[in-house]
């Protein structure tokens, strides 16, 4: 058997024996809000193991957390501490539960209309408080109990979209990058797209990241059938491609999106996260393709990658001790005693 793949099945079965996620239940009393609002952490198996005590992690903070809490979790858990995945980086994530959802996640206060029912029109217009609650308390509570980082990325689905991107448009330092899930972008009749869209191509966030998920709610055969479909629900659709087809032209920050054939409104969350968190990190990860190139030098590589990613995350990071272990089998393996003592 060669040598490489010896490296791979070793390292994969040491690895299939980590340990499972944790994920911690908590909550705070909001005083903008004068109510309790809970929210899951799920946290990386050295915080929970208090390895590396030193090291700051960076934090996703995911709307709708009922719902995605054990979706995300188990992705996160599995592409940065599974089979050497380096996709990502390790995160804490702060998962938020809902208590009126329709109030918290709406950018401001709009009639009923036929994509908006009369009684939750009644209770739109509280993201600006909500944003105080997520700035002022939640945050704050995150940053004084975990090891976090200053990096923040922010994920929303639907009116969670919306919210998210009137964060970007409203408090655009509060995150670093942004997820946005097939976005309501037909609120208050597309006026709410049309500003935040001026806002973006005028602002400077070239620093910043922005994907968008696009699902097929229509459940046509594709996007040109859709935009000449009459069916009253096309205009989620239509409005959602529209902002992305202009949004595409603007170099004011970085900015990609992914249409999905294959998925609904309710089934698009899982793979667009997925999707938009390997867009964030895209320039930040370190493969196994890397890894089996006969070139492949980890002394070199490895601090690179380390340095690139303690600049992109805003704290420095060091190679973890699985890390070692992994190259220390790769020098092994090639019989390279000079290269290990390097890399420690």
């Amino acid at each position: 058997m060669k040598p490489l793949l010896i490296m791979l099945l070793v390292w994969s079965s040491h690895l299939l024996a980590a340990q499972q996620t944790h994920i911690v239940l908590d909550s705070i009393h909001s005083n903008v809000l004068h109510e309790s609002r809970t929210f899951r952490v799920y946290l990386p198996k050295e915080i929970v193991e208090k390895k590396q005590k030193q090291a700051q992690y960076p934090v996703l903070y995911v709307l709708d957390g009922d719902d995605n809490y054990l979706a995300i979790s188990g992705m996160m858990h599995y592409l940065t501490e599974v089979n050497g995945n380096r996709i990502f980086p390790k995160m804490i994530v702060v998962f938020i539960n809902n208590t009126n959802r329709t109030r918290d996640l709406t950018p401001y206060r709009v009639n009923a209309s036929a994509m908006l029912p009369k009684a939750m029109a009644e209770v739109t217009g509280g993201a600006e408080t909500f944003t105080q609650v997520i700035e002022k308390e939640i945050i704050p509570y995150i940053n004084a109990k975990y090891p976090t980082s200053p990096y923040r990325a922010l994920v929303g689905h639907s009116f969670g979209g919306i919210f998210a991107l009137s964060i970007l448009q409203k408090h655009p330092d509060l995150f670093d990058d942004y997820i946005v899930i097939d976005p309501s972008l037909w609120y208050d009749d597309g006026r709410f797209s049309k500003s935040v869209l001026q806002t973006i191509q005028a602002g400077k966030l070239g620093n910043k990241s922005l994907f968008i998920g696009l699902a097929n709610t229509t459940n046509e055969p594709n996007l040109n059938k859709m935009l000449a479909s009459k069916a009253p629900f096309s205009v989620h659709e239509k409005s959602i491609l529209r902002f992305c087809q202009k949004l595409s032209h603007s170099n004011s920050m970085l900015f990609s999106y992914q249409y999905y054939p294959n998925d609904d409104h309710g089934s698009v969350p899982f793979v667009g996260v997925y999707d938009g968190l390997r867009a964030i990190f895209k320039a930040h990860q370190l493969s196994y393709y890397e890894v089996v190139k006969p070139n492949f030098d980890p002394e070199k590589r490895i601090k690179t990658y380390y340095n690139n990613l303690s600049a992109k995350l805003k704290t420095p990071l060091q190679i973890s001790p699985e890390e070692l272990e992994y190259f220390d089998l790769f020098y092994s393996i090639n019989q390279d005693q000079k290269g290990q003592k390097r890399l420690r």
